[in-house]
């Protein structure tokens, strides 16, 4: 079988979802839906391809596509944001659905999964649109809140309803966005995988209680979804509460970053700042962390909270999320307005205050990723997902 991937050559979701196709004896190749973008160093053996560069990932024999060779030099030597700027200035992105169409005559892969939507989906949806013959399968993985927040833009609407015209098989993350999928009209097949990324592999050992830990974790970057700074606005509400707890802000932006230090400046208790973290590093912390915040105006399933409960971290999570499908709010975790710092503020009150709570929380939690998310559970329902038609 060929299965040919459009997605984020660097996402680790993309990373991981193909990883668990690796030895089923499958033809695997990657499409960057964006220009000037490098594969992750984890992509294991797929064939990446990209506009005017290729780097071959196991022994299939790459597509040699036409190319400028100056172009393909600076992402040899590393440059690749010199290259991304280059293909930005010579408009090149207007010929990726061309590329892609002779990509797919070259290799004729039996399936094309698409990963996320706004990039992926809608390249193979133009793609499609001026084909002619059959088309491959085409399974789509919406993402997150591809969907549920540019749904209903405008400028989004139309191309969502004929990218769902135009896909067999749909895979979503939960209830809602298959409802909300049926209200776009789409009535083929739809398929349920609870994580982007694939399933998860808890770590062996027994876990220190939540009501025991002493760290805050705060997803932290603000910007049209995000909404870092009112999770710092409602922490910084309880800052009497916080003397003996170590703030951790990770997968912060400028913005989220000064405003944690303004924090130190109003009430004298520090953060700890983490830009960005390995995932190795984020299921360290969620294992010694009491509660773990995350505010987005739209979400999916979040990552952040299925980290947290599978290391035991009590979730304060936004309502406009997946994670009522998870979690039941005030008993194994907090739903919380993303805009909302004084119901936050209480949410977090209430996690810091009730140990009984988290600690009753924890180990609930655990056992439902462990009954819905392990990791070899997903994967042969990963592998299902190309051989049941």
């Amino acid at each position: 079988m060929k299965i040919l991937f459009v997605a984020f050559p660097f996402s680790i979701h993309t990373v991981r979802w193909i990883s668990q196709l690796e030895g089923q004896g499958w033809e695997l190749h990657l499409f960057s839906s964006m220009t000037g973008a490098l594969p992750h160093e984890q992509l294991g053996a797929a064939t990446f391809h990209e506009h005017f560069y290729y780097v071959p990932r196991g022994h299939q024999k790459p597509f040699e596509p036409l190319a400028f060779r100056p172009l393909a030099l600076l992402r040899r030597f590393g440059l690749s944001g010199l290259f991304g700027k280059a293909a930005r200035f010579l408009h090149l992105e207007k010929g990726r659905p061309d590329e892609l169409a002779r990509l797919i005559k070259h290799i004729r892969p039996d399936i094309i999964h698409s990963l996320e939507t706004q990039h992926a989906g809608y390249l193979v949806s133009e793609v499609k649109r001026s084909w002619s013959g059959p088309f491959p399968r085409w399974i789509h993985s919406n993402w997150g809140i591809d969907m549920h927040y540019f749904g209903v833009i405008p400028e989004h609407t139309p191309k969502i309803n004929e990218m769902l015209a135009g896909i067999d098989t749909l895979v979503v993350e939960g209830r809602r966005d298959a409802e909300l999928a049926r209200q776009y009209g789409f009535n083929k097949r739809t398929v349920t995988f609870p994580s982007v990324g694939g399933g998860i592999k808890i770590p062996a050992g027994g876990l220190l209680p939540a009501s025991k830990r002493r760290k805050i974790l705060v997803k932290g970057m603000q910007d049209k979804v995000r909404r870092g700074l009112v999770a710092l606005r409602a922490l910084e509400r309880c800052a009497e509460l916080l003397k003996d707890y170590e703030i951790v802000l990770y997968s912060s932006n400028e913005t989220t970053r000064e405003a944690a230090h303004h924090f130190f400046h109003r009430t004298g208790k520090g953060i700890t700042i983490l830009p960005t973290v390995s995932n190795e590093e984020l299921l360290r912390l969620n294992a010694e962390a009491r509660l773990n915040i995350t505010v987005n105006m739209s979400d999916g399933l979040p990552n952040s909270m299925l980290e947290a409960m599978t290391m035991g971290a009590f979730p304060v999570q936004s309502s406009t999320s997946i994670a009522d499908e998870w979690i039941r709010d005030g008993v194994t975790g907090m739903l919380v307005p993303p805009e909302d710092p004084d119901r936050i503020e209480l949410a977090i009150r209430e996690a810091l205050l009730n140990d009984r709570m988290v600690d009753e929380a924890q180990q609930v939690n655990r056992d439902t990723v462990r009954q819905r998310l392990d990791y070899e559970t997903i994967k042969r329902q990963a592998i299902e997902l190309y051989t049941v038609n």
